[in-house]
């Protein structure tokens, strides 16, 4: 008989107790004697590789598993309907899965959970009708890490206060959403980064978001996720975000009705969109500082918003991005009221016009914002392409409100006259308006006799002190003579055609056409 035998049978007898003291399959206790029988079927395991959960009426006591320390797998305490503690959990320290507390409806706090310290996937509080608070829950101070959070319909939840003050990131996602008696949350306050996403959604009595003082950025993990709150009709004020700088999505604050102040001055980056909608009590944007904005803008239906000219959305309406701004007050009711709320256009002219008044001609114009306008030349053309300046007319620099201008040119051309205003910047940079087009009467009647000629022809009426001019079709000057001395033409030696006789005076310029045959 081989002498080493008893020992081998040891050897496998002690492994066999080793892998016994834990278990190796999935743990469900559904009762309080299955809760019992645990210390007593595994008096030696201390740490779980298997997902373990906890969930049944009648279950009041969880000390029999205060021998635990935590759990490489998921960890559930789901569905205790006459749970009202959950001492006993207290040497926990580490939970690698999934860690959900949910429809508790007899506690009131999460005393006897507070040494977890490692929880770097979910931690999630739901659906626990009676819970009055997050006391208890990361007590000790040194969970500096969780893979998400998620706090969602606790409906007696008052108060988020100081339980997560140690945390410094969140992998991916902070979820705060549907808890209709929270009036407030004060804690956060050492958070950093969140990997995905923060939303804090439908709080009917939500008041203040006191938290948050310290985060950095969102949404930087991945292909980016948003920043949001929403549907919080007491929310007042969100001015706490004062350390935010990154944004990797969306950015939205939509449908808090009594929301009066929104202050973000470090936001820095916002990866994509932008939209502020439905928050009747937002009187002014100026509170969200210089940013950058990546997707596309949307402000609207905040009906008591006068004011929406901040920093990066002035930036932004200055490049090719898309912005809808509608159904907010008056000032930030369009797009081009923004603008000019910006000064964005170096000037908005709105009116430009020219009228004759006794021989004379009236150009005015108006502007309705200007930037940095230093001045408008006046400038004057007979034909509509060869101008030449008038004037100078002194801008207002930079005004966002209507300015008028005027300026009267004296002794213009009989007929028809071009205008236009050349606007100079401070920087000497200029843009041309649009021409506008006056016709004044003609003061001097003049005929050409006779018409057509085989030779010689005359000029017949008033003929004013001038010169006048004769040239062929092509331009070639044939005859130049001063009026009214001289105003016969001999055209004898010239060939059959079309001729123009010009007459210039000190005031105008009138054409007229002669035929040979």
């Amino acid at each position: 008989m081989n002498k080493y035998l008893p020992l081998l049978f040891l050897l496998k007898l002690s492994h066999f107790s080793v892998r016994a003291q834990c278990p190796v399959t999935p743990v469900l206790l559904t009762t309080q004697t299955q809760v019992n029988n645990f210390a007593t079927t595994y008096p030696a395991c201390t740490y779980l590789n298997v997902r373990f959960e906890v969930k049944g009426a009648g279950i009041t006591d969880l000390t029999p598993l205060s021998q635990l320390t935590g759990t490489s797998k998921n960890f559930y305490i789901n569905f205790n309907p006459d749970l009202t503690t959950l001492a006993g959990l207290d040497n926990i320290t580490e939970v690698l899965g999934d860690l959900t507390i949910q429809a508790n409806h007899q506690l009131t706090n999460l005393q006897g959970f507070g040494s977890l310290a490692n929880a770097p996937a979910l931690l999630k509080v739901e659906n626990n009708d009676g819970l009055l608070s997050l006391e208890g829950l990361t007590a000790g101070g040194v969970l500096t890490h969780v893979g998400s959070l998620v706090v969602i319909e606790n409906n007696s939840l008052t108060d988020l206060s100081d339980v997560y003050d140690a945390l410094e990131t969140v992998g991916e996602y902070v979820y705060i959403q549907d808890n209709a008696a929270l009036t407030s949350i004060n804690t956060f306050n050492n958070l950093v980064s969140v990997g995905q996403y923060l939303t804090i959604d439908n709080h009917p009595s939500l008041t203040a978001i006191n938290g948050f003082s310290a985060l950095q950025t969102v949404g930087l993990q991945g292909a980016g996720w948003d920043f949001e709150i929403l549907h919080c009709p007491q929310l007042t004020t969100v001015d706490n975000f004062t350390s935010l700088s990154q944004v990797g999505k969306n950015f939205e604050i939509t449908d808090n009705m009594n929301l009066s102040t929104l202050s973000f001055p470090g936001l820095n980056t916002i990866g994509g969109g932008m939209s502020i909608a439905v928050n009747s009590a937002l009187t002014s944007l100026s509170g969200l500082g210089d940013f950058t904005l990546t997707g596309p803008l949307s402000i609207v239906s905040n009906t008591s918003l006068p004011q929406c000219e901040a920093a990066g959305i002035c930036d932004y309406l200055e490049g090719p991005g898309a912005a809808t701004i509608s159904n907010n007050a008056t000032g930030c009711n369009s797009v081009i009221q923004v603008e000019t709320a910006c000064l964005l256009l170096p000037v908005e002219l709105i009116h430009f016009k020219a009228n004759t008044v006794d021989g004379e001609v009236h150009l005015d114009w108006h502007t309705a914002s200007e930037k940095d306008n230093d001045y408008f030349q006046v400038e004057h053309s007979t034909d509509g392409v060869n101008f030449e300046p008038l004037s100078i007319v002194n801008g207002m620099g930079t005004s966002a409100s209507l300015n008028k201008y005027s300026y009267v040119h004296s002794r213009p051309f009989k007929g028809g006259n071009y205008y236009r205003l050349k606007q100079v910047d401070f920087d000497g940079t200029y843009t041309y308006s649009d021409m506008v087009r006056v016709e004044t009467a003609q003061a001097v009647y003049v005929e050409i006799y006779p018409n057509p000629t085989t030779g010689y022809a005359r000029l017949k009426g008033e003929l004013p002190e001038g010169t006048v001019r004769l040239t062929d079709s092509k331009g070639r000057l044939i005859a130049e003579k001063h009026l009214p001395e001289q105003y016969v033409f001999d055209l004898t030696r010239e060939p059959e055609g079309i001729y123009l006789i010009e007459i210039i005076t000190e005031n105008e310029r009138i054409v007229k056409r002669l035929m040979k045959h």
